[in-house]
């Protein structure tokens, strides 16, 4: 029998217990019921925070969305160029790729980009502040010097987010193909020999 939780419902941990429900038996598997399950509560303490799957996939996007935040002022601060600061947000975008490989599944499902509109504008929202931030760098070390000017931003921004992108797809669906780390090393190899000056 599910306890009740007696601390604040933590954004986080549904987050994971509902991303390891979707690698695990797919996005059809998150109900309140079964996330309450996985967490170890009453159905009935989750559905006070959470009333569908929609909610609960809202929580997954905005966790995801602080983490991203973070993960870009991480990079940003410890880095000593541009070209740092994206290689720092690449790897660290891929570790959370290799933590979280249902991350893509659901970013690309139906659910979000044709259901629930809210979940669309979640995820739009992230891409936005995600692709400023990287525009941002990719501006700064043209500005520099340090990255090509003769390459659009955009199109250098388009090229970083494959770096994260496919190898995240291979990730989530066919795990034993995607060698993640050496992949991860390869993919920025090739990223920076194309666009460092």
């Amino acid at each position: 029998m599910a306890v009740r939780m007696e601390s604040p419902l933590r954004r986080e941990q549904i987050a994971e217990v509902t991303l390891r429900l979707v690698v695990e038996e797919g996005l059809g598997a998150v109900t309140v019921r079964r996330v309450a399950q996985a967490v170890g509560i009453s159905a009935a303490a989750l559905y006070r925070h959470y009333k569908n799957k929609s909610d609960i996939l809202a929580a997954v996007l905005e966790e995801h969305h602080e983490i991203m935040v973070d993960i870009i002022r991480r990079s940003r601060a410890e880095a000593a160029t541009a070209l740092d600061a994206l290689r720092r947000v690449n790897m660290r975008s891929m570790a959370l790729v290799e933590k979280y490989c249902a991350l893509p599944v659901i970013f690309l499902s139906d659910a979000l980009w044709l259901g629930d509109l809210r979940l669309r504008d979640l995820k739009l929202r992230h891409h936005r502040m995600f692709r400023e931030a990287i525009l941002d760098l990719i501006s700064s070390g043209q500005d520099s010097g340090e990255v090509r000017a003769d390459i659009r931003p955009d199109e250098i921004f388009v090229f970083f987010l494959g770096l994260v992108a496919m190898p995240a797809l291979m990730r989530a669906r066919r795990p034993e193909e995607v060698d993640l780390p050496l992949q991860t090393s390869a993919n920025w190899d090739l990223f920076a020999r194309a666009v460092a000056c």
